[in-house]
């Protein structure tokens, strides 16, 4: 049974049920138990085999570490939300902007200081640019692409302390694990360069946004007449203040789920009834303060590169090879709660209730639990392909048959497909890796070529799809309708698109 076409199995369960149902976990959960069933074909030993698979994977010190940051990682955004952070950092930013180059110039310069997720930046961004945009004639289709694409694709390849960056060293981790190679965080590293999509479109980006964007603010300026001056804009912004329009300002994370939710807005349950987020209605009340948002996030990266070279520091390195050496995911973790420790006493010091402070913690670090469930389950069902042969499947009948120029080209637009039905990147990463990973020991092409080109797949889905909760948050900030704008992003990712797969196929004609 060992590589046979039953090693493939799961993965033919986990790939429909989670396009048809849009639940990644829920596909992931059952490839898992057929996969057990099968190796296992006995009544309680399959299930006995899948608690083992879970418990044994995640109790793997490396994996304990990752699930600790990725709750961390969560408390540390909450703990920035109530303590009123995000609400100052937007007010004082808002107060700076005084010119439509200024706000082309500051929605990407902000990215510095929301870069931690994609829903965090656009939600803490888009208010605050959209109110600046309005008085000029800029469609919110181009004002919300000038955010968007400096969210999704920018966090894809950042590689320290994002949400992002543990989910990917941990796929690295368990895939590496099961290939036999090593250093998961050496290997994201070398992902990055073949994320091909996410640097397209951040070079397509920054060409719209400071060339075609500009363009037609400059002519409708000269259309319509002078700007606004000052104290006009100023009383514009307080119009919108008393409509309401802050309501958003206060934001609130959302990570990659299996269905398109926004995060921070109000959940509706079937019964019609409202269910609140605390986090957001205590963020709502929070007094404005930009700096408990600056401080935190600068000791966060600070802390987190430090303890990453001292990680890898060893006598005779450069500091690039103590780097590239380290390991990362314990600076993280490290850095993280040094970070966390340090914001709930500012915090405290600085007039914050103790009961506020805990809420954002736990409930903030509970927004997490859904990627810490979709990881469990990647390493177990990725275990389990290991042990049934799918490596030795994909090498005998997809590699020997299919050109190998070809192969990474057809993952990436496959990819591609799979997360725009999704609307999840982490979804799409968490089913594609392991194939990526056993093409790679085939020869399709090296591991961080094969990963990039997953990766980049993600990506795709994650930025254009209008199931995307990004897409989503987005739409509803700008008061645009979801089809329209995810169509509008589509359309000018399809050429980025094409490039990626004509650049993985030569690639893959210059490794031959």
């Amino acid at each position: 049974m060992h590589g046979s076409f039953a090693s493939i199995v799961p993965f033919i369960v986990i790939i429909p049920v989670a396009l048809l149902t849009k639940q990644v976990i829920l596909g992931l959960a059952l490839g898992l138990f057929v996969g057990c069933y099968i190796e296992h074909p006995r009544p309680l030993a399959g299930l006995e085999a899948a608690i083992a698979y879970i418990g044994r994977e995640v109790g793997l010190s490396g994996n304990v570490s990752l699930i600790l940051f990725l709750y961390l990682f969560g408390s540390f955004v909450g703990l920035l939300r109530v303590s009123g952070g995000v609400k100052g950092f937007s007010r004082w930013m808002e107060a700076r902007i005084r010119s439509p180059r200024g706000a082309f110039l500051f929605t990407w310069l902000s990215s510095l200081f929301t870069f931690m997720a994609p829903d965090f930046r656009i939600l803490t961004v888009a208010p605050i640019v959209s109110r600046v945009f309005e008085r000029f004639r800029i469609r919110k289709e181009q004002v919300a692409f000038t955010i968007d694409v400096t969210a999704t694709p920018l966090c894809a390849v950042v590689p320290i302390g994002t949400a992002f960056v543990a989910y990917m060293v941990g796929l690295m981790h368990t895939s590496a694990h099961h290939a036999g190679a090593v250093s998961p965080y050496a290997l994201f590293l070398a992902t990055i360069p073949y994320n091909f999509f996410a640097w397209a479109m951040l070079l397509m980006g920054a060409f719209l946004t400071f060339f075609r964007f500009s363009a037609q603010v400059r002519t409708a300026t000269r259309t319509t007449g002078a700007m606004p001056d000052r104290a006009e804009a100023r009383s514009l912004l307080l119009a919108h203040e008393r409509r309401g329009a802050f309501a958003l300002e206060a934001g609130a994370i959302g990570f990659p789920q299996d269905a398109a939710v926004q995060r921070g807005m109000r959940r509706r349950e079937e019964s019609g009834e409202e269910v609140p987020d605390p986090v957001e209605a205590l963020a709502k009340r929070a007094h404005p303060s930009a700096m408990n948002l600056i401080l935190p996030l600068a000791l966060l990266l600070a802390s987190t590169l430090a303890f990453t070279v001292i990680s890898g520091y060893a006598p005779g390195r450069t500091l690039a090879q103590a780097f590239v050496q380290a390991n990362a995911s314990q600076a993280m973790l490290e850095a993280l709660v040094l970070t966390v420790v340090a914001m709930a006493l500012l915090y405290a010091v600085r007039g914050t209730p103790l009961n506020r402070i805990m809420v954002g913690f736990l409930q903030g670090g509970n927004e997490m639990m859904p990627v810490i469930v979709l990881l469990a389950l990647i390493w177990a069902v990725s275990a389990v392909a290991s042990d049934l042969g799918f490596a030795q499947f994909c090498q005998r009948e997809i590699v020997q048959y299919v050109p190998r120029s070809f192969i990474i080209p057809a993952l990436f637009v496959f990819g591609c497909l799979i997360s725009y039905v999704l609307g999840s990147s982490f979804g799409t990463w968490a089913i594609l890796m392991p194939l990526a990973f056993s093409l790679a020991q085939g020869g399709a092409g090296s591991l961080a070529i094969a990963a990039g080109a997953v990766f980049a797949s993600g990506t795709f889905g994650g930025f254009v799809s209008p199931l995307s909760d990004n897409t989503v948050a987005m739409a509803t900030v700008m008061k645009v309708p979801v089809m329209d704008y995810a169509n509008y992003k589509l359309k000018t990712a399809l050429i980025p698109v094409a490039a990626c797969a004509i650049g993985y196929f030569l690639l893959g004609e210059i490794a031959r």
